[in-house]
């Protein structure tokens, strides 16, 4: 389990990676923040953190399974997610 601090920076990368171009680099940083965001655990106590991660675990799969091509709606779907992540990771910490 990571630290709220550890997934924030993760997120922040995410949102850099969505910003940028679609690189292998890229591709990388959303397979880890996926991962961060449906491994960590749910806690009653963060119920819009939590539902942040599952918007995260459900917009970066189709970003990345796009091969290379995502759709302009399926990018700022995962950028729209990213943000509401790291909106929410900054309100708990």
């Amino acid at each position: 389990m990571a630290t709220l601090k550890e997934e924030l920076a993760l997120a922040k990368q995410a949102k850099a990676a969505i910003e940028g171009k679609l690189t292998n680099e890229a591709v990388e940083v959303f397979r880890k923040a996926y991962h961060m965001a449906v491994t960590q655990p749910a806690l009653s106590s963060e119920g819009s953190l939590t539902d942040a991660r599952h918007k995260v675990a459900l917009a970066l799969p189709k970003v990345t399974e796009a091969l290379g091509q995502p759709s302009q709606d399926q990018i700022d779907d995962a950028k729209s997610a990213i943000e509401l992540w790291i909106e929410e990771l900054e309100r708990s910490l």
